[in-house]
Parts: structure tokens; C-alpha cells; sequence
């Protein structure tokens, strides 16, 4: 087995985890949306529980899209790797690279306002 067979194996067993990944956070997220009350009565089942908890049911969409964008990258990755698709590496490449500058600017921003992102944080 050459180099490049390993490499394209190895990618398409770790997209292929980010794949079942995104589809278990987006499950979980279209289950917080759909049936509220059951995972409020899931958590309250949990000890020493906050009251703050509730507040999961407000996460629903942002781990639908989270989950979304996940298995969109985990299936080009897959794909791209075993039809050696340069189209569909290049648009994985492209959005694992708009993920990262998102991430950076994010952490750039949360340094910048490092006083008020404590004062929100401590609340």
C-alpha cells in the first residue's frame, strides 16, 4: 500500500467520523426543537442539576446548523477522497478554511473586548 493509498484511507475514515458525528449533533438538535419537554425531564433526572438548564432548549438551531455543516464536510471529505474529485476536495478545503477564519476572528474579538466577554462570562 503506497503513500497516497494510505492518505486517501486515512481521510476517508476521519471525515467519515466527522460524517457520523454531524448526524448525531444534528439528531440531537432537531430532538431539542421537536420534543422540548422530554429533555427537560431527561435532565431533571440528572443530580445536582442548575436551574440555568433550560436554557439547552435555546442551543436547538445552533446545533442544527452545527450538525448540518458537519455532515456537508464529512461528505465532501469522504467522497472527494475515494472518487479523488478535485471539485469536491477544493470545496471541503475551502470550507474547513472559512470554518478556521471564522474561528480565529472569533477568538481576535473575544481578546479585544476580554473586559466585557468577562463581565457576560461571570454573569
Amino acid at each position: 500500500m503506497g503513500c497516497f493509498t494510505f492518505l486517501k484511507a486515512m481521510m476517508f475514515v476521519f471525515n467519515g467520523i466527522i460524517f457520523l458525528a454531524g448526524i448525531g449533533i444534528l439528531g440531537v438538535g432537531i430532538w431539542v426543537k421537536v420534543d422540548s419537554g422530554s429533555v427537560l425531564s431527561f435532565l431533571g433526572k440528572i443530580e445536582n442539576v442548575p436551574p440555568e438548564i433550560s436554557q439547552v432548549l435555546n442551543v436547538g438551531y445552533l446545533l442544527i446548523a452545527i450538525g448540518a455543516l458537519l455532515v456537508v464536510i464529512g461528505f465532501l471529505g469522504c467522497c472527494g477522497a475515494v472518487r479523488e474529485s478535485k471539485c469536491m476536495l477544493l470545496l471541503f478545503f475551502l470550507i474547513v478554511l472559512l470554518v478556521f477564519i471564522a474561528e480565529v476572528a472569533g477568538a481576535v474579538v473575544i481578546l479585544a473586548f476580554q473586559p466585557l466577554a468577562a463581565n457576560l462570562f461571570a454573569k
